[in-house]
């Protein structure tokens, strides 16, 4: 005589037909989840390294994966572009650069 309960058909986060949230939007919170998603993902000091132009490692773009994988799973786009050479787009790294301590550089 157990009652099981009813499982939800979709995921809360299943948004059909709505983009991923830009970073460049101006949305009020984005800066604040851009710094908990790099230290989420432990991606600091390989976003650190790209924005400098210094040589990445195969474990940065692994840092790079964690990162887009943390951004995806909380509706933003992803902040690395891994389509060839890892880059960031210039909004975004003004972004980062005011908001993420350790990236002001």
């Amino acid at each position: 005589m157990s009652s099981t309960p009813e499982l939800p058909r979709e995921s809360s986060n299943y948004r059909p037909g709505e983009p991923l949230r830009s970073w460049s939007s101006g949305e009020p919170i984005a800066p604040v989840d851009a710094e908990l998603i790099i230290l989420a993902s432990k991606s600091l000091s390989s976003l650190r390294k790209l924005i400098r132009e210094d040589q990445l490692l195969d474990e940065d773009l692994i840092a790079f994966g964690r990162l887009n994988s943390n951004c995806v799973l909380r509706w933003y786009e992803p902040i690395v572009s891994l389509v060839g050479e890892p880059q960031i787009e210039p909004e975004v790294i003004v972004l980062l650069k005011a908001s993420v301590p350790g990236l002001d550089i």
